[in-house]
């Protein structure tokens, strides 16, 4: 009988230890499913990511097919001459070299008229511009003397002009100088490089991920030989009509470079070195855009030899696409141990004020529905964008959760907290996801409240009982 009764004291004193830690080991389980529950969250991230990328892609193979992001190189002057130089034998031959002269002034006007292409559910930014090129170099005798060459020794005068992307031009690129006309023609022999970022994950502005890299590619560049007698240097113009893709850029190669630009697209962001002399002016649905740089040794100097790094100095515009829903549903994603933490915080508070007993099945359950919100945000927001696809996400999650909860709560009162609650939380997370630059200021604030009011509901919460 006493081996019997000292058996049954055993789970009498376990139970007893339970009961006087109940809340704390309730409390303990519902902090280790949040962990659990978070184990999802980088999938979801990782299909954002694989989304995007498919994004760019199509957005790629469109530009690949109308015509890819472009830069304007020139127009220059090319002068080749013969130079005596040592063979390292003894011997002096002659070799053949190339010198590159930019512009007094250049300067760049027109419009560029933008579009969206589709595939599937992308939209591509491409564009048809319609530019006026025009340059006044150096008359060709300050052009050799500054080269150092006796006009005898030249062996060629040429104007020589290029875009990135060659699959841009629209029609014969023909120099006009002295009520002349010099159609241009491929020149293998002179090139340039275009280098400019290219995004390969993420292309949010303000993203802590964004993963990029850069493209090389030589520029086809283009020219037509000059009769400096009767070719007038001070007078060279271009009627330029080509297409692109997702950004414009320009080299600032002459001493005074002016571009001045009108387009109907008005989410721009300036790339490069220089930025718009003034704030673009918007008027009937036409951005006006203006540049003005002067630069007493521009680039590499007036006369140099080597094209390849010209792009190093580029500026210019990137048609945006504002609807940048693949950021903020990551961004979104990234709060989601606040959604799932501080709503099961909500849960233990009431069932350890109100004596209820939520089971952790129940608490599971709500972080199930919370998770696949993401999901949800993620496919709706390509199709209507970012600011509907939370709302009806987070709508329908919040209606979910409000059903399911009041199911086993059975209180009015208790399920419209909750419900208010969920409310205030997506609200307040939209709001830092639309602030950017202030959204640590307004987050960490909003935090501080939400520490505060944990503190206060849980001064009252019994955490251990004392026998």
């Amino acid at each position: 009988m006493e081996n019997n009764k000292s058996e049954n004291e055993y789970p009498a004193e376990n139970q007893s230890v339970y009961s006087q830690n109940k809340t704390m080991i309730k409390g303990f389980l519902v902090c280790l499913l949040v962990l659990g529950l978070l184990i999802p969250i980088p999938f979801i991230l990782n299909l954002i990511e694989e989304r995007q990328g498919s994004k760019e892609n199509v957005i790629a193979e469109i530009s690949d097919k109308w015509s890819g992001k472009q830069t304007i190189y020139g127009p220059f002057v090319e002068i080749t001459y013969v130079e005596n130089v040592n063979n390292g034998q003894g011997k002096v031959v002659q070799q053949h070299v190339k010198k590159y002269v930019s512009a007094n002034d250049l300067n760049m006007n027109g419009t560029i008229d933008t579009q969206l292409k589709s595939r599937s559910i992308y939209d591509a930014v491409v564009y048809n511009s319609k530019l006026n090129v025009t340059s006044k170099f150096m008359n060709y005798a300050e052009i050799l003397k500054e080269i150092g060459v006796a006009a005898e020794n030249v062996v060629s005068t040429k104007i020589i002009f290029g875009i990135s992307d060659s699959k841009g031009y629209e029609n014969k690129v023909i120099v006009r100088s002295n009520n002349k006309n010099y159609p241009l023609t491929a020149d293998n022999t002179t090139s340039a490089i275009d280098i400019y970022p290219e995004d390969k994950v993420r292309t949010g502005e303000y993203s802590e991920e964004s993963k990029k890299s850069t493209k090389v590619m030589p520029v086809q560049m283009m020219s037509q030989k000059v009769d400096p007698s009767t070719f007038d240097f001070n007078q060279v113009s271009i009627n330029l009509v080509m297409k692109g893709s997702q950004m414009l850029n320009f080299i600032p190669s002459a001493i005074n470079t002016k571009v001045d630009l009108t387009t109907n697209w008005k989410d721009l962001k300036y790339d490069g070195n220089f930025l718009p002399n003034s704030d673009p002016e918007t008027k009937n649905g036409k951005t006006h855009v203006k540049w003005s740089i002067y630069q007493q040794n521009p680039l590499q100097g007036q006369i140099w030899q080597d094209a390849s790094n010209f792009s190093d100095y580029s500026f210019g515009v990137n048609f945006l696409q504002m609807n940048d829903h693949y950021d903020k549903t990551y961004r979104s994603t990234k709060y989601a141990i606040l959604f799932i933490g501080l709503t099961f915080v909500a849960f233990f508070f009431i069932e350890s004020r109100n004596h209820f007993n939520i089971h952790l099945v129940q608490y599971a359950l709500v972080g199930f529905a919370i998770c696949v919100n993401f999901v949800l945000l993620l496919s709706l927001s390509e199709y209507l964008g970012f600011d509907f696809a939370y709302f009806i996400s987070s709508g329908a999650t919040i209606l979910l959760i409000t059903f399911f909860v009041n199911s086993f709560l059975k209180s009015f009162g208790l399920t419209f907290k909750i419900t208010l609650m969920l409310i205030l939380l997506y609200a307040f997370i939209y709001s830092i996801l639309q602030l950017k630059e202030h959204a640590l200021l307004v987050g960490s604030i909003g935090l501080f409240i939400i520490v505060a009011i944990l503190m206060y509901y849980s001064k009252n919460i019994e955490w251990s009982k004392t026998t």
